[in-house]
């Protein structure tokens, strides 16, 4: 496998022999981490709702080199997230990281929130988290080999946001449950852990900022004067992922260049 030709620049960890699934990874954030593992020779399970994005992710990681499978999943729906994991397990071997990507945001002003739009967000914000990290946990007490779940949850679930109630609330309930989860499944071996992004430049919000007074505007209130990339998202993921992190357990790591301290 030559490294140099992965769009990715992540530290050298090796993940061989270690099956990641990794749900909301078809863009973003997500395909990001899941092209990380992969290039450190993890065995890697490509997930989203449509199953030709995930068959054409997978099939990039292929082409470099890289293990993969693309399975079609909706996380909202407990038998989806079922047939995930066991699919998983089936074709690439036991899960021993779960990474929970998938997620989504509804900018309005609480007045104006409907039912409809509550649902949408808290259950793939929150109902998805849930029980893919339940059911990937039961598995790996079953096998009684331990395993690492990470959520990308945001630095919105730390603060107010203007505009965004709903996907705030949803990212500090997945904080809360992740120091939950964290004391509950130690005992079989299990790390739960979340990152919380500030502002990421992907593919999916590069039309916002291409406004440039936004840009700016946002820019200035982060100390560092610049976005973050999904590469260093990915870093902190493998970090989270590797036999490194052992000490860390239940914790939420801010990543947003300081925005929240200034």
């Amino acid at each position: 496998m030559d490294k140099k030709q992965w769009p990715v620049k992540v530290p050298d960890y090796d993940f061989v022999g270690k099956t990641v699934v990794v749900t909301g990874s078809t863009k973003g954030i997500g395909k990001a981490i899941a092209m990380a593992y992969a290039r450190c020779h993890a065995s890697v399970v490509i997930s989203g709702r449509s199953q030709e994005e995930c068959s054409r992710v997978a099939q990039e990681i292929r082409n470099l080199g890289g293990i993969a499978e693309g399975i079609r999943a909706d996380v909202q729906k407990l038998n989806e997230i079922v047939w995930l994991r066991d699919q998983a397990q089936q074709k690439l071997g036991p899960v021993a990281v779960w990474i929970n990507c998938a997620g989504t945001a509804i900018t309005k002003k609480i007045l104006d929130v409907t039912e409809e739009d509550y649902d949408l967000v808290m259950n793939t914000n929150f109902k998805s988290v849930y029980f893919s990290s339940q059911m990937a946990a039961q598995k790996m007490a079953e096998q009684k080999n331990g395993g690492k779940i990470i959520q990308i949850a945001s630095v919105g679930g730390l603060k107010g946001s203007n505009g965004l109630s709903l996907y705030g609330a949803s990212k500090a309930a997945v904080i809360n449950l992740t120091k939950t989860m964290a004391m509950e499944w130690s005992r079989y071996g299990i790390q739960v852990n979340a990152i919380c992004p500030g502002y990421v430049e992907t593919e999916i919000n590069k039309a916002v900022f291409e406004n440039e007074t936004f840009k700016d505007s946002v820019i200035k209130t982060i100390p560092q004067r610049r976005l973050g990339t999904v590469d260093e998202i990915a870093a902190i993921a493998l970090f989270l992922g590797s036999d490194l992190s052992g000490m860390i357990n239940g914790e939420a790591i801010v990543a947003d260049m300081g925005a929240i301290c200034g």
